[in-house]
C-alpha cells in the first residue's frame, strides 16, 4: 500500500470517526431536550386546555360568563398566565380569556414568521375551536396591543371594542432614542437566525446555556410572578425571542385600520423619574416618554370616534403589574359600554 493510499484511508476513517461523534451528539442533544421538555410538563402543570389549531395546539383558559368574551394579549415574552391575576376579575362580569401566543406558556411553537398577521391567524382559528364566540373585547398589553389593531384589521366582524394597554406603536422606531432600541437585523437574515435558533433549542443548547427558575416544590406555595419567570425561561420561548419581523408587524399595524366608533380605551404609562438627568442619554429618554405620553399614545386614542387615552401617573410600562384595577376598570367600562349601547365617550385624557 502507497503511502497516499494510505493517508486516503485514514482520512476516511477520520471522517467516519467525525461523523459518529456528530450523530452521537445530536441524538443525545436531542435526547436532552426531549427529556427536559417532559420535566417542564411535570415541574409546570398546563393550566388552561390545549386546542388544535392544525397539527400543533395553543393553550388557552377562560372563566366566567357573558358577552362581549374579554381576550387577553400580553407583552412580547410573557405567557397568558401573566394577566392571571386580572382576568379572575374581569371573569366576575362576563367571559375572559387568557391565552399562550405559539412558543409560550404551555403552547406549541409555531413556524416563521411571527408577524402581528401571524398571530391573529392563529387566535382567530384558536377562539373558533375553542367555542368562544364573537364578538370580542380585545385586551392588548405592549406587543399585544399591536397585535388587537392587525386582528381588527382582519377579522373587524368579531370585534365590539379594546383597551389597549401602553400598547406598542409602530412611530416608536422613528422616535425612541437609539439607546432604548434594540439591534434589528437585515431581512435576508430574519429566516436564517430563526433556523439556527430553533435548531439550537431542538438540539437542547438553549436550554443548556439557560438558567433554570427554581420554584417551591408545592405549586401552592408558587406566586405568580415565579410561574411566569419559570414558563419564559422554557427553550420554545427563549427561542421564539430571536423572531425578528417586528418591522413587519408595525407595518401590518400602521394598515390595519381604525376601529370605526366601537368603544376603545387606550391606558399610558405615565411614570417617568423627574430627579435630576446628568447624561443626554436620560435627558433623551425622558423627552422620548414625553413625546410617548403626549404624542404617539394618543394616536391611539384618535384610531376610534369613541377613543380615550387615560394616563396612569403612577404606573410603569408593565401597567398589568403595576396597575391591574385600572385595566379592569377599564375592561368593564368597554363591556357595560358595549351592552348599554349609549352615547359615546367624551374623548379625553385623564392623569389619576
Amino acid at each position: 500500500m502507497t503511502g497516499q493510499s494510505r493517508s486516503r484511508r485514514l482520512l476516511g476513517l477520520i471522517a467516519k470517526w467525525l461523523g459518529a461523534v456528530v450523530l452521537i451528539a445530536v441524538l443525545a442533544g436531542v435526547t436532552y431536550e426531549q427529556i427536559g421538555e417532559r420535566r417542564d410538563r411535570q415541574r409546570l402543570p398546563q393550566i388552561g386546555r390545549s386546542v388544535d389549531i392544525g397539527g400543533r395546539s395553543l393553550n388557552i383558559f377562560c372563566s366566567g360568563k357573558g358577552t362581549p368574551a374579554v381576550i387577553l394579549d400580553s407583552g412580547a415574552g410573557d405567557p397568558g398566565y401573566a394577566w392571571s391575576h386580572i382576568q379572575p376579575e374581569i371573569a366576575k362580569f362576563t367571559e375572559a380569556c387568557w391565552f399562550d401566543r405559539a412558543g409560550e406558556g404551555w403552547s406549541d411553537p409555531g413556524p416563521f414568521p411571527r408577524t402581528s398577521a401571524a398571530m391573529s391567524t392563529e387566535l382567530h382559528q384558536l377562539l373558533h375551536r375553542a367555542g368562544v364566540p364573537p364578538p370580542y373585547v380585545l385586551v392588548g398589553h405592549s406587543l399585544g396591543g399591536l397585535n388587537a389593531r392587525v386582528y381588527n384589521g382582519m377579522y373587524s366582524d368579531d370585534v365590539a371594542g379594546a383597551v389597549l394597554v401602553d400598547a406598542a406603536h409602530e412611530d416608536e422606531p422613528k422616535r425612541a432614542p437609539a439607546s432604548m432600541l434594540g439591534h434589528t437585523a437585515p431581512r435576508y437574515l430574519w429566516r436564517p437566525i430563526w433556523i439556527v435558533v430553533q435548531t439550537a433549542r431542538l438540539l437542547g443548547v438553549v436550554r443548556l446555556l439557560t438558567p433554570r427558575e427554581l420554584l417551591p416544590t408545592d405549586p401552592a406555595q408558587r406566586t405568580r410572578e415565579q410561574v411566569v419567570r419559570a414558563l419564559r425561561r422554557q427553550p420554545k420561548a427563549i427561542a421564539g425571542l430571536a423572531d425578528a419581523t417586528l418591522p413587519e408587524s408595525y407595518a401590518q399595524a400602521a394598515a390595519a385600520g381604525g376601529f370605526g366608533d366601537r368603544a376603545l380605551i387606550v391606558l399610558t404609562a405615565g411614570r417617568v423619574d423627574t430627579s435630576a438627568h446628568p447624561t443626554a442619554e436620560d435627558r433623551q429618554f425622558v423627552a422620548y416618554r414625553q413625546a410617548w405620553m403626549h404624542e404617539i399614545q394618543p394616536k391611539l386614542a384618535r384610531l376610534s370616534t369613541r377613543g380615550r387615552q387615560t394616563i396612569l401617573a403612577q404606573s410603569g410600562h408593565r401597567i398589568p403589574d403595576d396597575a391591574p384595577d385600572a385595566v379592569v376598570a377599564a375592561v368593564r367600562e368597554v363591556v357595560f359600554d358595549i351592552r348599554s349601547k349609549r352615547a359615546p365617550f367624551a374623548p379625553r385624557a385623564t392623569q389619576p
